[in-house]
């Protein structure tokens, strides 16, 4: 089953920018110039690649058109941006970017949506503020829902059958909870996941601790480990829970304890806190604590609206069988941000005949260089990805 693939950080500085930074296909190739081949799957991944420097898929196919739109789905207003398919689109995809400040907007988010539109994906990327804004929250699975009825109640812009939903890193989460939904799960054609996550139990004790796991469904321990996590890990995960405490001085603390883990002060001294409520020193504590088997006392000991949020996005507290669509994953073995054993815990999670997991060794998640070994792995991983769209009605182009 285990296959190798290809994703890349969108962060603008050469760190992430949170605890579930957006990881996205690779769009700078550093000190490596490898032979992607002719077929359909080498020319995306070339493009993927070249930026704005061209490529022959670019050559072939005029960029794509951007829309913003505007709809109502359940109630609720949502923006988002449509780029339509220049030959005329045999699938369609929702394309959900982990936490940036510019979110469906970021250059890089741009750069994948319009390689998926030139290889005939009609392309929805919503604006999902909140996780803009450094929140992540169980709402978020509603918001990627609501997207994607609006795009399947559209056959004039994507063929029924061949819908899916895409998520990258954190977005990993809220896309394949939403492909679980019942009023969605039986059109959901495909789910792709790159960088994601499986039992956030496993990511916090990562970023809090550098450990990391994936556990068999005997219960086994399969993989273990210690990497030292990116500290943009665990400052977003403070960042995301701010608004979750009760007093504005504790979230004053914690902002400067976020910025503290950013920033890199270490001449400053960490900020220590004085006096904290009985939520907040909880936060405190899990966050301080360097035991892996401390993390799942401490994690019960957080206040509700925290446990119930955190509950609200991670799959592994839900039922994954329920699950129609095919699934492909890809992670990084050297990704700092969540670690690869989180797709490996989530592949094994999934229906087997239903998942292809795709890893890759030239990959950290700031720094991608190919090796020879992974340039069939990373074909094949296009491959599955342009066998879910329609048959092309012209088969001479």
């Amino acid at each position: 089953m285990c296959k190798t693939g290809i994703l890349m950080d969108m962060s603008r500085k050469c760190t992430p920018l949170s605890l579930l930074a957006p990881l996205v296909l690779c769009n700078t190739l550093t000190g490596c110039s490898p032979d992607f081949g002719d077929s359909e799957a080498g020319m995306a991944l070339e493009d993927l690649a070249s930026g704005q420097s061209g490529s022959r898929l670019a050559a072939q196919v005029p960029r794509p058109a951007r829309e913003s739109i505007r709809f109502t789905t359940g109630g609720e207003g949502r923006v988002a941006d449509l780029y339509h398919p220049p030959r005329g689109a045999r699938a369609g995809i929702i394309l959900v970017p982990g936490v940036a400040a510019r979110g469906f907007r970021d250059e890089r988010v741009v750069a994948v949506a319009n390689t998926l539109a030139r290889l005939d994906f009609t392309v929805l990327v919503p604006d999902m503020p909140g996780v803009r804004r450094y929140r992540m929250r169980s709402s978020d699975v509603r918001e990627v829902a609501d997207s994607f009825t609006w795009l399947a109640s559209r056959p004039a812009l994507a063929p029924p059958g061949h819908i899916g939903i895409a998520g990258f890193s954190y977005g990993a989460g809220p896309v394949l909870l939403a492909a679980i939904q019942s009023d969605i799960r039986e059109q959901v054609r495909f789910v792709l996941a790159v960088g994601g996550y499986y039992s956030l139990e496993n990511v916090v004790t990562y970023l809090t601790t550098g450990h990391y796991r994936t556990v068999e469904s005997a219960g086994t321990v399969a993989i273990a480990g210690h990497l030292p996590p990116h500290p943009y890990s665990k400052a977003t995960f403070v960042r995301s829970n701010l608004d979750l405490l009760e007093r504005p001085a504790d979230r004053e603390f914690f902002r400067s304890y976020a910025a503290y883990i950013i920033d890199n002060r270490m001449d400053e001294g960490e900020p220590l806190p004085v006096s904290l409520a009985p939520d907040a020193q909880a936060f405190y504590d899990l966050l301080t604590n360097p035991l892996p088997a401390q993390v799942p006392v401490l994690l019960e000991r957080l206040p509700p609206r925290m446990r119930t949020e955190l509950e609200g996005i991670n799959p592994a507290g839900h039922d994954l069988s329920r699950l129609w669509a095919d699934v492909i994953l890809l992670h990084g073995r050297g990704d700092t941000l969540i670690p690869y054993t989180e797709s490996i815990a989530l592949a094994d999670a999934l229906p087997e005949n239903q998942v292809q997991l795709f890893l890759i060794d030239g990959l950290a998640h700031v720094d991608f260089r190919p090796k020879a070994h992974d340039m069939p792995q990373l074909l094949g991983a296009m491959e599955a990805l342009l066998a879910i769209r329609m048959p092309p009605r012209d088969q001479d182009r």
